[in-house]
């Protein structure tokens, strides 16, 4: 097995376990069901994305679109299939919406910070080359070594403060919705900004690689979210948090 899908398998199973340890006891087996279901979900939008970007080849390899284990992943795409996936849950289950999505926050953070580190190792995701004092060696997809911005590590140490901030704050809100907003604005911006940084090839438009297209969609998307749930907020419950 590839170093890549074992810490992500171990970033599925830590967020699992934290989820379903933060989750109140009577509904800790079904936010572990909206758990696997939105791993799932995310597997399928991050090789349905891939594929769509490489359709050309996997046109002429049609074999190999289902075969996940050989590679070619999209961490927008993933970060879609989940979004999509919860809220399918919560229409089918008639849960609000964010009230999921904020107990799923560390899931998708966990997977997150896996996947970076996953790419540090896996050759993936990497930076460009730099002299920097503060440059560490690393190699691109052919094996070339040399000192590069990096990009992974930053990533990964980013996600992981936005995280646990969120957390810690977290148990001071009980307003559903906006630690998960807040998270998607977080993690967005980790995957825009950092694409500047990146060197490893794919597709370009206007400027922008694709991740960080994708980045400006959660983006807008987490502050119409973020507006909503503004608009939502109760009085009663504004205070409470003021009082607190």
């Amino acid at each position: 097995m590839q170093p890549f899908s074992m810490l992500l398998g171990l970033g599925a199973l830590l967020g699992l376990l934290l989820t379903v340890w933060q989750a109140p006891k009577k509904e800790a087996s079904r936010y572990l069901d909206a758990g696997l279901w939105t791993l799932f979900g995310a597997l399928v939008g991050s090789r349905a994305l891939a594929v769509m970007v490489n359709f050309s080849y996997y046109q002429s390899h049609p074999g190999e679109i289902a075969q996940v284990w050989l590679g070619g992943l999209s961490g927008i795409g993933a970060l879609a299939g989940g979004l999509i996936t919860i809220l399918i849950l919560a229409v089918w289950w008639d849960m609000p919406a964010g009230k999921l999505a904020d107990a799923l926050l560390p899931l998708a953070g966990s997977i997150a910070i896996t996947a970076w580190l996953g790419c540090w190792i896996d050759r993936c995701g990497y930076g460009m080359v730099s002299g920097s004092w503060w440059a560490l060696p690393g190699r691109d997809e052919w094996g070339v070594l040399t000192n590069r911005v990096p990009v992974q590590l930053i990533g990964a140490v980013f996600t992981l403060a936005i995280i646990w901030l969120l957390d810690w704050v977290g148990k001071h809100i009980s307003v559903h919705g906006l630690i998960s907003a807040i998270g998607l604005f977080g993690l967005s911006s980790v995957i825009f900004c950092l694409s500047y940084l990146r060197y490893d090839p794919t597709p370009v438009w206007k400027g922008l690689r694709l991740e960080a297209w994708g980045a400006v969609l959660f983006l807008i998307i987490s502050l119409i979210w973020l507006a909503i749930v503004i608009l939502r907020w109760k009085p009663r419950e504004k205070e409470k948090i003021l009082d607190e």
